[in-house]
């Protein structure tokens, strides 16, 4: 068993759990769909075992996620943040993901998705939680870190790739 496939499977899975409960939302007005990224999640933890993917950035990505989102909300549970120390939180995000490097094509564009995971689990597991609801600020941090943070991990990813290449250009 390989557990960065797992853990990339387990990420993706938990996307298209998001997207799958954020489709059927809409036309049942039901919130019990939310949980299907707790299922997608784990189908895609299953997945992993059985179909082993050789990644290593989007594995990394999927806890990333999941602990940044985790971290700001404890961290606004205790008190209010200002938007600079949320840029931070992001700043940490692609700092760590330029560390760690892709091994491919795929690994580099599905870092996005699995990062996306781990804060829809994140966000999921505060879900309902009244201190957090009743802060305007703290819901709008978090989706910032969330979806931006999603977007920023793929440009943090590709812009180590792209040096990578660009260092193994022989000179003229």
């Amino acid at each position: 068993m390989n557990p960065r496939s797992v853990l990339t499977w387990a990420g993706v899975g938990a996307f298209v759990g998001f997207v799958v409960a954020v489709g059927m939302y809409s036309p049942t007005n039901n919130e019990n769909f939310a949980y299907l990224i707790y299922v997608g999640m784990i189908v895609g933890a299953l997945l992993g075992v059985r179909y082993p993917v050789n990644t290593r950035a989007s594995a990394y990505a999927f806890p990333l996620g999941f602990a940044a989102t985790t971290s700001l909300a404890g961290l606004w549970m205790v008190g209010d943040l200002s938007s600079s120390e949320v840029y931070a939180f992001l700043a940490v995000v692609v700092a760590m993901m330029m560390l760690v490097g892709t091994s491919g094509f795929l690994d580099m564009f599905l870092v996005p998705l699995t990062y996306f995971g781990g804060f829809t689990v994140a966000m999921l597991t505060f879900r309902g939680y009244p201190p957090l609801q009743a802060s305007e600020g703290a819901v709008v941090s978090l989706f910032t870190i969330g979806v931006m943070g999603a977007i920023l991990t793929f440009f943090a990813v590709f812009g180590r790739w792209a040096f990578t290449v660009a260092r193994n250009i022989p000179r003229r």
